[in-house]
């Protein structure tokens, strides 16, 4: 009986924390970020470029929608769940209500994973269906480039967000430290030799791209693993980085502020 109390009063704190980051000003300059890859691919089609086609697509996709809009945009939202509560000073007023500290980072964590979903899958699954139109294909001809990407959308979002959550619920400037991270280190770790790439999210969300997709510039990737093993891992990490959170979170005290 407590844990459906806890999962109902989770539900409540999910679905706050969705409206949150789907209605506030941010969320437009969102929106108009995870709109790039789809404003691309309506600005080539329209120009009738005659390369334009679901290799370039590919090469276009990789650099700017997995290392740029997707870090960008899981960096800002799940980094805020509950680092800007503390800064508001409303989170102590959520304490005081009767829903356990790892219920909430939880909650908050499902509320996040909604709302990139819903930023981030549409534009993906728009921009493929251009690039097909424009080439004069069925939206299904290349239905392999679309799973990948789905699934590298999927599964990076949520490692991404995971790993964001950690981090602001670890230090007082997550903001900083994610930046140096999902744009410094993981843009750099591939070029280093060895076993090092592994220690990034991208090594995998690429090994999955080159796994599901039959012809792409991925080909050449070079890993040892499995896009079936890479997403496993990628899940297993966000499960991972959701429950350091949840020690954490519940390790800390927090006051209200004068």
């Amino acid at each position: 009986m407590a844990l459906v109390d806890q999962v109902k009063k989770g539900r409540v704190v999910t679905m706050w924390t969705l409206r949150y980051l789907l209605a506030t000003r941010r969320v437009i300059a969102m929106a108009l970020l995870a709109l790039v890859p789809l404003l691309l691919a309506g600005s080539l089609a329209l120009a009738r470029v005659a390369t334009f086609d679901i290799l370039l697509f590919q090469s276009l996709m990789v650099p700017l929608f997995l290392q740029v809009v997707v870090i960008f945009i899981t960096l800002v939202n799940a980094a805020g769940l509950i680092r800007e509560e503390i800064d508001d000073n409303t989170l102590p007023y959520l304490l005081t209500r009767p829903i356990s500290k790892p219920t909430i980072v939880a909650a908050k964590y499902l509320g996040y994973l909604v709302a990139v979903y819903v930023l981030l899958v549409p534009p993906l699954v728009l921009a493929y269906g251009v690039t097909e139109a424009h080439a004069g294909l069925a939206f299904g001809a290349d239905s392999d480039v679309l799973a990948g990407f789905l699934v590298a959308t999927v599964a990076g979002s949520a490692a991404y967000g995971a790993l964001f959550l950690f981090i602001s619920v670890l230090l007082r400037k997550p903001l900083a430290v994610g930046l140096l991270i999902g744009f410094v280190w993981e843009s750099i770790v591939g070029s280093i030799p060895g076993n090092v790439p592994k220690l990034s999210l991208i090594y995998y969300l690429k090994s999955i791209l080159k796994g599901m997709i039959d012809v792409g510039p991925l080909s050449g990737f070079a890993t040892d693993v499995s896009a079936g093993a890479a997403a496993a891992i990628l899940i297993g990490l966000s499960i991972a980085f959701v429950l350091a959170s949840m020690v954490v979170f519940q390790q800390n005290e927090f006051r209200q502020k004068a």
